[in-house]
């Protein structure tokens, strides 16, 4: 019947056609008006749906994401770091050291050429220990301020949560004890009794016993304070005699002085006397010479002979006037001295005299002072403020309080176990209830710096600021230790690191202060180096030692050199560069020349790996958007859901990372072409299209 049918439809077309070829119209197959127009409906309505479903998938085209993905893969990540700088002559080496790190000796000196690894300076090995120990501490510090810092928790939050914590611990702590107490309580319940008994035997015999002490104490402390006294009054005899013999030793030897110059002085008046008679006598001669010459200038004038030995005569005996003069004159000069030397005498005899006077006087008062103490001390009977009594005092006091409170304990011995044990439960459930209390303290103080961190950029941004910073200073610290261990391990030994010159060198051994240039060195080579800079977050990555490819430009010619090492890696300045440095080897650089160090750094291998543009965040943490298909009544639709991951490491390109809820086969969108979130409908594209 369907053939049938078919046949007719055919056949019919056939006929149709014919007409049409020969001009004439075909009649209407819908004879009746209601069945044309019926379908004219129908095939407008089709016609509308066409259009509709094409808009439809046109708006869906152009309302849908269109998403790039890529499975998780293992792989090795590469750093690149790229450093810009300059080629230039080497220059000096500082060595400088710690502040506070003894110098013991100094083994070169200025101008002096040294090799490497030649004695410089000689440290004081326990100083040195000291300042390994004060950096491995600070390292230490750094260690844990850098991982609070990286979990975004500002300063002030980190505080907070080691308080809370610390208050936590301490809850803890006490909660424990009141446990251990409450269980020591109930072992010993059988026995308590037993105890408190024993505690008044003993409270008493510590009161008897602090009794007979207080008694002993009082006739020692009398027997004490005597023998002091007469120990001070023997002293004080023995001194007033010691004084009153230096008193006349002093005042001997001054009337020596004064016997002495009455001597003197009466042997040089003796002597005055005589030269006082020599020169009267010399006078005369004079005299008696000057008539002779006279005389025979008057009777015999022409007796020359006679006149020239009466003139010689006259010049003979003035002479001798003149030297019984000058003996006389010195004789008397002698005597003026020894006067004043003998009436200094008598005023230093008198001086002695009253100035040991005064002092055997006052050895005489002290040494009746202390008769009297001797005395008192010898009829005292209270001793109640003496030291030790004082102190047997108060130790019979003590006893005697503790053998009230162990009476006391006696009688209550029937209550006070309940009444401590129930004590001790209620201790144990207040220490509970501290306990929670400082958990939900620490909760919030995590709560609320996790809030802070997500909601704050500024805390972020400066909680990463303050981690970069701890980072550089942990770097620097360690280079420090390093060089002072290799010191230690030289037996305190600071040697030069280069072959160079000692430009300067510390003058004089002692402790350093901070900053101080304990030797400059210059390089004997005189050689090259690179120098360039880097962003602080890329020079946490480096070491010294790693190598690179150098690049700079040479008479006009790009030159690439393989193998270069980095020897220093500074601090970082204000802007957040850090200085990095190169030692070249032997060869013709170009001085001052623009260079750039490419390293690359291969990371060890990860199970899961990703490219960068997989990575999103928003205020839960780090996740990625992973492809799902799902079922609806228009088909078959293909979304994206999220999935929390923790990133171990990255590069320029891809990244690593942990995450428990990603399957090995799971299409993670690494690319779209307009923002998409967790249950948006995406379409797949093909990458590149």
């Amino acid at each position: 019947m369907a053939f049938d049918l078919m046949e007719r439809a055919r056949t019919r077309a056939e006929q149709e056609r014919l007409q049409l070829a020969s001009g004439e119209r075909p009649a209407p197959r819908m004879k009746h008006a209601v069945q044309r127009t019926a379908a004219k409906a129908l095939a407008a309505f089709f016609v509308l749906m066409l259009v509709l479903t094409l808009l439809s998938r046109a708006a869906d085209g152009v309302t849908v994401a269109r998403v790039e993905t890529q499975a998780a893969k293992s792989g090795v990540l590469t750093q690149r770091i790229t450093a810009g700088g300059v080629i230039e002559a080497q220059g000096d080496l500082e060595i400088t050291l710690p502040a506070g790190i003894r110098v013991t000796r100094i083994a070169a000196a200025k101008g002096q050429q040294v090799k490497a690894g030649d004695t410089l300076l000689e440290l004081d090995l326990e100083a040195l220990q000291s300042a390994i120990e004060k950096l491995e501490n600070d390292i230490g510090l750094l260690d844990l301020k850098i991982a609070n810092a990286a979990g975004g928790n500002s300063g002030a939050s980190t505080d907070a949560i080691l308080s809370a914590q610390d208050a936590l611990d301490t809850a803890q702590v006490n909660l424990k004890n009141a446990q251990e107490d409450y269980e020591r309580l109930k072992e010993g319940r059988g026995t308590a009794e037993e105890r408190i008994q024993e505690d008044l035997r003993q409270a008493q015999a510590d009161c008897d016993e602090a009794a007979a002490a207080l008694e002993k104490s009082k006739v020692k402390a009398k027997e004490e304070l005597v023998k002091a006294a007469q120990e001070k009054a023997d002293a004080a005899k023995e001194a007033l005699e010691t004084t009153k013999e230096s008193a006349q030793d002093a005042e001997d030897s001054a009337q020596q002085a004064v016997d002495s110059a009455q001597d003197q002085q009466s042997s040089n008046d003796s002597s005055y006397f005589a030269a006082v008679n020599t020169y009267n006598r010399a006078v005369e001669a004079v005299k008696q010479a000057q008539a002779e010459l006279d005389e025979l200038l008057a009777n015999s004038p022409d007796d020359t002979a006679a006149i020239a030995a009466a003139r010689s005569a006259l010049l003979q005996a003035q002479s001798g006037q003149d030297q019984a003069e000058a003996g006389m004159n010195s004789l008397a000069d002698a005597g003026s001295t020894i006067y004043k030397s003998l009436k200094r005498a008598k005023e230093n005899l008198k001086s002695v005299q009253e100035k040991w006077a005064e002092k055997i006087q006052k050895a005489e008062r002290e040494a009746a002072e202390a008769e009297t103490k001797l005395a008192e001390a010898k009829e005292k009977t209270d001793m109640s403020e003496e030291p030790a009594v004082v102190s047997a005092q108060n130790a019979l006091e003590s006893a005697q309080r503790a053998l009230q409170s162990a009476q006391r304990s006696a009688e209550d011995a029937g209550t006070s176990t309940e009444d401590q044990l129930l004590a001790a439960q209620r201790t144990i459930e207040s220490a509970q209830r501290g306990v929670e209390s400082a958990q939900r303290g620490l909760e919030n103080a995590r709560r609320q710096a996790e809030n802070e961190r997500l909601t704050n950029q500024n805390t972020r941004a400066q909680a990463e600021i303050e981690r970069l910073g701890y980072v550089s200073q942990r770097r620097e610290s360690q280079k420090k230790l390093d060089e002072l261990k290799a010191v230690a391990e030289a037996g305190g030994r600071l040697a030069a690191p280069i072959d160079g010159t000692v430009l300067s060198i510390l003058e004089e051994t002692g402790t350093t202060q901070d900053g101080a240039k304990a030797a400059v060195l210059s390089r004997s080579d005189q050689g090259f180096q690179f120098e360039g800079s880097i962003p602080q977050k890329e020079a946490e990555t480096l070491a010294v030692g790693d190598e690179g490819t150098l690049s700079f430009t040479k008479d006009g010619k790009s030159q690439n050199v393989r193998g270069v090492r980095i020897t220093s890696i500074g601090m970082a300045d204000d802007k957040g560069m850090v200085k990095v440095t190169a030692v070249l080897g032997d060869g013709a650089w170009p001085t001052g020349g623009s260079a750039k160090l490419e390293i690359s750094k291969r990371s060890e291998t990860y199970n899961t790996c990703l490219p960068l543009g997989a990575l999103r965040s928003d205020a839960d943490g780090k996740f990625v958007l992973v492809l799902r298909e799902k079922q609806t009544v228009m088909g078959t639709e293909q979304t994206v859901v999220k999935v929390p991951v923790e990133v171990l490491a990255q590069d320029s390109e891809n990244m690593a990372v942990e995450a428990s809820a990603l399957g090995w086969d799971d299409q993670v969108v690494t690319s779209a072409n307009k923002p998409i979130s967790e249950g948006d409908r995406v379409r797949l594209v093909t990458a590149g299209k």
